[in-house]
């Protein structure tokens, strides 16, 4: 009688301090702008037991499957474009940024969204003539199918980006004009033809290979409440419903500008992104950079606050080597209440990231910018800077992005000319919105 009245003592204390545990670690953190947490007292404990969990996870969904996941079977699955789902978020995206020496950069990026909708954007940065970019910026929605019927293929509007071979050539093909940017806007005739090669099929997974350190370090900074325990019980399901690699590599090929022709070699890198759990209008911001040295290497360095999804600052990026060898970001002191946080993003920056192997110094100098609007109601706005840096004392060339949330709306006058079934789908959104207590995804 004794040992069991000492036993449920034990139980009993013993559920006490679990309770009192959780509570102390679902505390709120100091906030900065009252967005971006700091480390709490807790930080530490919940730093290791978020790494802890990481580390299991990701052996139970990658380690453990590598030959699986490596197999040309599965490479050539996720690298062709995808089969957009029924689901009303479903997406499919590739994008491209290069740049080399001389001071040329590229960037096109093409969405892919049900019903044939298509958002694309093409920028070319010309070191003697300045900026030049797709005529329909800042809005990015083409309608590529009659009637809304789906596509299969990233094409349209000028536009047709193909796979050549699984994991190791894509085709950027453009014909159409580019507009100059400035006060005397001129539309200029182009036709692109690009190639991108990879010389390998390593690639960099964000799922996979961005550093769980990064990841602690954002998770440990965040109030463990009811909704973050029910955010890590469905982790499988997000994986699975969001992909996102990239891979480095060089782009190559000729632009007929002005009708001449202009030939192009540059470092780059190719972005693919597919799945269901991809919704700008609950990102607060993000920055990212995409930098290609003399030296033949190349590295993305990037922060993303998106709260909702219990991500108020997470720190990503990666070191390319020439070979084609990636080392992920460890640590990184560039945060995002010290650039642009007031909406307009600084001309300099000045920051530091390491990796296990190595500490850099980034120095970014913006040469140019252009801004453009994303989502199906102009949800965010991004500033796409065009930039020239130094890392560790080596020169380079590059691109910036930085997204703010956008409350404007896409304006009528734009409106107006989509398809009538496209402003029908839209009204049946906004009314639904309407009726809730919280803005809800837009289905473009």
């Amino acid at each position: 009688m004794v040992v069991l009245l000492i036993l449920g003592l034990v139980i009993g204390a013993l559920m006490i301090l679990v309770v009192v545990a959780l509570k102390l670690l679902g505390l709120k953190p100091p906030l900065i702008f009252e967005k971006y947490p700091l480390k709490g007292i807790f930080y530490r404990v919940k730093f290791w037991l978020a790494l802890l969990v990481l580390r299991r996870l990701r052996y139970r969904i990658y380690r453990r499957n590598e030959e699986l996941l490596g197999s040309s079977e599965h490479l050539a699955k996720v690298d062709r474009p995808q089969e957009l789902s029924n689901d009303p978020k479903s997406y499919d995206v590739v994008s491209f940024m290069a740049a080399n020496k001389e001071g040329h950069k590229l960037m096109v990026t093409l969405e892919r969204r049900r019903r044939g909708v298509l958002k694309a954007a093409l920028y070319l940065w010309l070191p003697e003539k300045g900026l030049f970019s797709s005529p329909n910026l800042p809005d990015m929605i083409f309608f590529t199918t009659e009637d809304g019927e789906e596509s299969h293929e990233f094409q349209g509007g000028g536009f047709h980006v193909y796979q050549e071979e699984s994991m190791k050539v894509w085709r950027i093909k453009y014909e159409g004009v580019l507009k100059s940017q400035g006060d005397m806007s001129e539309a200029i005739p182009v036709d692109l033809d690009l190639r991108f090669r990879s010389s390998t099929v390593e690639h960099f997974d964000y799922n996979r290979d961005l550093s769980s350190s990064l990841i602690a370090d954002s998770i440990a900074r965040e109030a463990w409440n009811e909704k973050f325990y029910s955010l890590i019980r469905s982790v499988n399901h997000i994986v699975e419903k969001r992909t996102h690699y990239e891979q480095n590599g060089e782009l190559s090929g000729k632009i007929i500008f002005q009708g001449k022709d202009l030939s192009l070699k540059m470092l780059g890198f190719r972005d693919h992104s597919f799945g269901t759990e991809r919704c700008l209008s609950s990102i607060n911001r993000y920055v990212y950079f995409a930098l290609f040295l003399d030296d033949g290497s190349s590295m993305v360095v990037g922060n993303l606050s998106q709260p909702s999804f219990f991500l108020s600052s997470l720190k990503v990026g990666y070191v390319c080597s020439p070979s084609g060898k990636y080392q992920p970001l460890t640590w990184s002191n560039f945060e995002l209440y010290s650039y642009g946080e007031r909406g307009i993003p600084p001309q300099h920056q000045n920051f530091i990231v390491r990796t296990e192997e190595k500490e850099y110094l980034i120095q970014i100098e913006v040469e140019g910018s252009a801004v453009r609007f994303v989502g199906g109601d102009w949800e965010s706005k991004v500033f796409n800077q065009f930039v020239a840096c130094t890392v560790n004392g080596v020169s380079g060339q590059g691109h910036a992005e930085f997204l703010y949330r956008n409350k404007g709306g896409r304006p009528e006058d734009i409106c107006s000319k989509d398809p009538s079934w496209y402003q029908n789908i839209k009204r049946f959104e906004r009314s639904l919105t309407l009726l809730e207590e919280e803005a809800g995804d837009f289905i473009f």
